[in-house]
């Protein structure tokens, strides 16, 4: 019994200073009756004692020692008014019904109220009877009477208010507490939020650098194969190539300088997308000696975001047909119908089976782009068939 009894401290300090005051109230008015019987009221006192030290802790274990606790209070108070001061004690059933807010939800609260007023009425009914036979005229009877009736009326609405108020300040605090906890689960999806945040900074700049950097080293390395073969029989045809491939040296230097600043920040002047894709065309066929034929139709400027977007797909695109296609004709169409930008690379190359040959980090880092911006992405090949690449946007205003 003793183990499962668990107890918790008054929730609000206010509400057991009140207590405290109508116990110390009841004590004196008690105390100044007696010295005036020249008698000490020691069973009032020990009552209003105990009554105030239940107050300082309340239990919070099993429903039925919460019951226990109230019978008892209610008990102590019934006591004390068989001993006299029928017209003061039954006040205190206020203090049982505050505390039985904090013991019991809302039945059992108005089961409290409805037990404090039906002891209280019996009391009054003891206090006419008591006072009755002192007051001999009819008229002051009835006025003993009403003014009954009205104690009685206050005392209820001192029951209603009293619940109500103590409902209230738990209900505020119940709230108070879910604030807390959520602002607590805010604060920990902030900190998630800010993890996935750099965990996908991370993957674009790593998209960056294999889209930027990795085309202008691959179209390098193209370069000096061709300068390394021509050396060896005529190096004044190698020379254009060893040309070609110190500025494409110089054009991945300055994608790695773009890279690096992208980590501090990510506004930069870009030029219009039409002139991009062109120099990287041209770029292309002087590298590579694949034929390129563009063809761009673009009513508004894309917004800057698909505009990158666009380019870096056309670039890798680029990229993996120089390595793996073994093509020597590409077509890029880029057009614009009403609310949506249209993209299709196709080479004539060598194809291959899209559903067997998995897709490298570039095509895995195009998909994330076009999927970034609600977009479709798809591939269609054929071994022998050459490959397309189909891209489609929706085109939002900025």
């Amino acid at each position: 019994m003793l183990l499962s009894l668990k107890m918790q401290p008054q929730p609000f300090r206010f509400l057991l200073y009140t207590e405290w005051l109508m116990l110390g109230s009841c004590g004196l008015m008690a105390v100044y009756e007696a010295w005036q019987r020249q008698s000490i009221p020691m069973q009032h006192i020990l009552i209003l004692a105990a009554l105030g030290l239940m107050g300082w802790m309340l239990p919070s274990g099993k429903t039925s020692l919460r019951y226990l606790y109230t019978a008892i209070e209610m008990g102590l108070i019934f006591y004390g008014t068989t001993l006299g001061y029928l017209h003061i004690l039954p006040t205190l059933y206020l203090i049982v019904l505050i505390r039985s807010c904090f013991l019991f939800e809302q039945p059992g609260r108005w089961i409290v109220a409805a037990l404090s007023l039906l002891l209280f009425l019996v009391h009054q009914v003891q206090y006419i009877q008591r006072v009755s036979p002192l007051m001999l005229p009819n008229v002051e009877q009835q006025q003993i009477w009403m003014h009954q009736v009205a104690e009685i009326l206050m005392f209820a609405l001192g029951l209603f208010f009293v619940s109500q108020l103590v409902s209230t300040l738990l209900a505020e605090r119940r709230t108070q507490e879910q604030l807390s906890l959520a602002h607590e689960q805010l604060r920990e999806y902030a900190l998630q939020i800010e993890d996935l945040a750099s965990v996908q900074e991370r993957n674009r700049i790593a998209r960056e650098i294999h889209d930027s950097l990795g085309h202008a080293l691959t179209s390098l390395n193209v370069q000096l194969q061709t300068a390394v073969k021509l050396w060896q029989h005529n190096p004044n045809e190698a020379k254009p190539f060893v040309d070609q491939a110190q500025r494409l040296g110089k054009v991945a230097m300055q994608e790695v300088r773009q890279s690096v600043h992208a980590l501090r920040a990510d506004a930069i002047a870009e030029e219009p997308l039409e002139q991009t894709i062109a120099t990287l065309v041209k770029d292309f066929q002087q590298s590579t000696g694949i034929q390129v034929t563009t063809h761009i139709d673009l009513q508004t400027v894309p917004p800057g975001q698909m505009a990158k977007t666009l380019y870096r797909v056309v670039q890798e695109s680029l990229t993996n047909i120089c390595k793996h296609a073994e093509a020597t004709m590409v077509q890029i169409d880029l057009q614009q119908m009403t609310d949506r930008i249209y993209l299709r690379i196709r080479d004539n190359g060598c194809g291959f089976q899209p559903q067997i040959k998995p897709g490298g980090f570039g095509l895995h880092g195009m998909q994330e782009r076009i999927m970034a911006l609600q977009g479709s992405f798809r591939i269609e090949s054929q071994p022998g068939a050459g490959c397309s690449i189909l891209v489609e946007l929706p085109l939002q205003e900025v």
